[in-house]
């Protein structure tokens, strides 16, 4: 081979795997607003504020949570239902959140907390325990 092909193939490569990685961060064909902790924190204080859901396990959701949450696992999300227009949905890191949000926008305006939980923390934000 030729180090002109081999230059191509890897070059194809490396824009395969940049693809590979954008779309599972939700860069890319998520179907939602990925938004910052501080953005979803001023957007939870609004008095129309969007349904706020939880996409992790329920044992993670009992462990801590934002306030005001409700619990809606990952595996669940198909048939989940809401008279609510927008949501907001989280999970630990945004990696399950991302998924849920790209089947939730076929009927919603979806955001998506970047970094989940962690981030929120880190951000200074707090969790109810429990």
């Amino acid at each position: 081979m030729t180090d002109k092909k081999i230059n191509l193939i890897m070059k194809l490569l490396m824009a395969l795997m940049l693809g590979y990685f954008a779309y599972f961060k939700g860069w890319v064909f998520s179907g939602s607003t990925n938004i910052s902790p501080q953005k979803a924190h001023t957007l939870l204080e609004q008095p129309n504020r969007p349904l706020l859901l939880d996409v992790r396990s329920k044992k993670e959701f009992k462990k801590d949570h934002l306030k005001g949450a409700i619990s809606v696992p990952l595996e669940e999300i198909s048939k989940f239902n809401t008279k609510a227009k927008e949501l907001l949905v989280y999970s630990e890191r945004g990696e399950l959140s991302v998924e849920a949000s790209r089947i939730l926008s076929k009927k919603y305006r979806v955001f998506n907390l970047e970094g989940g939980v962690v981030f929120w923390i880190r951000a200074g934000y707090k969790v109810v325990k429990g």
